[in-house]
């Protein structure tokens, strides 16, 4: 392979044009904080201009000082190449020094089949073979149904009412983290998948981890895990950009099997949880689970011991009256809305919604999770509501942020 040549720009707005002068055969990937051009050894990038772009760019440029501390290979992350993505690639090549070579590229059917067959013959209405080729390649069809294996949801049918809403931590990463190694070999129809040893990479990731940011932990996933990606070809016939997939992204299979397997867990883990509060549920997206207030005490321990037993731990993102009108589109007190604020306004006056103020007793019972009533609220206001502020620090690991107000 030969050796790329990086050139980062500052003139942004141009990448449209450099694409198109670069001519046949040039690509643009546009990922979540870059722009990139690629064509041969030549690879032209840019940073998207923006201030959480601006942000990622900081702290990106302070991780590869890290790693390349770490690795005592600075040349590998040097600022001119270091995208988020080239980043995370350089950190899995030679900071947790996976091995990456013949053997572990393979990656067997079955769980490619979870990430690709299997949404493809979904939307052929396939079902019957769907339920055959998962009992055949070891997954649930009653627990997955038609859904994607990222994301388990759940909507009760009367889905309003006074809630607070917890989430698991990091859930997709700490499932990952848990598993024995990063390489996870599938024999196929030959046998169950088994863990096989990766060098140390995955002891190092677990020694590493509090020292790197949430966005770093989802992109790493997100790179391990893809199995296609999508780039942008200047077509001179037809005047315009064309899209295209390269299917030829998975550069650690059995690793990418690590990581589907982890996403799997978290969804079993979510059903699970579903199943052990059953009623008291009013609404699950992913790894956080909305449950009604009057929630018993007991039922609640049952859960957080069931998500411990599993390695989760779990933190409170809001409480108060909870209305949704889809899995998308609700609201939770004075948290952040799901959804569009516009969108959600315009169901609220439509329906007459509003963030009702929460019984004492409620707060009272679920205090464990928030901070302290003042005493001026507690004994002169009415009516009070707890606002929480997930960007400043938590008041301890299971207390969330935020204050009371009593402005009704």
């Amino acid at each position: 392979m030969c050796e790329q040549n990086y050139e980062l720009r500052t003139d942004y707005w141009c990448h449209v044009r450099v694409c198109r002068e670069l001519g046949i055969g040039a690509e643009l990937y546009d990922s979540q904080d870059t722009i990139t051009i690629k064509h041969g050894s030549q690879v032209i990038w840019w940073w998207k201009p923006d201030r959480q772009h601006q942000q990622i760019r900081l702290e990106t440029e302070a991780l590869a000082e890290l790693f390349g501390a770490i690795s005592q290979k600075p040349e590998e992350f040097t600022t001119d190449k270091m995208s988020p993505e080239r980043l995370v690639k350089a950190f899995i090549r030679h900071v947790l020094k996976l091995p990456m070579n013949k053997q572990t590229r393979r990656y067997g059917n079955r769980y490619y089949y979870l990430v690709e067959t299997r949404p493809q013959l979904l939307e052929m209405d396939e079902l019957a073979q769907v339920q055959r080729l998962d009992q055949e390649h070891g997954f649930n069809y009653d627990l997955l149904g038609n859904a994607s294996h990222w994301h388990y949801l759940y909507l009760a049918p009367q889905p309003q009412g006074y809630a607070i809403e917890l989430d698991i931590e990091s859930a997709h990463f700490t499932a990952f983290i848990n598993q024995q190694t990063m390489l996870l070999s599938d024999p196929g129809e030959y046998g169950q998948p088994y863990f096989q040893g990766d060098g140390g990479a995955m002891k190092r990731l677990r020694e590493i981890s509090p020292q790197i940011p949430k966005w770093f932990r989802c992109r790493m996933l997100e790179i391990i895990g893809s199995h296609k990606l999508e780039y942008y070809q200047f077509n001179p016939a037809t005047g315009s950009s064309e899209t295209k997939v390269n299917p030829n992204v998975i550069y650690c299979g059995m690793a990418f099997n690590a990581v589907h397997k982890a996403i799997y867990t978290v969804y079993q883990t979510m059903a699970e949880v579903a199943n052990l509060v059953k009623d008291d549920l009013l609404r699950s997206h992913t790894n956080s689970f909305v449950l009604k207030a009057t929630m018993s005490r007991t039922a609640e321990t049952e859960m957080l011991n069931a998500l411990t037993e599993r390695g989760f731990e779990v933190s409170c993102k809001g409480i108060g009256w909870a209305h949704f009108w889809d899995i998308d589109k609700g609201i939770l007190g004075f948290s952040k809305p799901k959804g569009h604020i516009e969108d959600l306004e315009e169901l609220r006056k439509r329906d007459g919604v509003y963030v009702k103020p929460m019984p004492r007793q409620m707060y009272d019972r679920w205090g464990h999770w928030l901070p302290e009533i003042p005493e001026e609220i507690l004994t002169n206001a009415k009516r009070y509501e707890f606002v929480p502020v997930r960007s400043i620090p938590k008041v301890s690991p299971e207390k969330v942020g935020g204050y009371w107000r009593n402005d009704w």
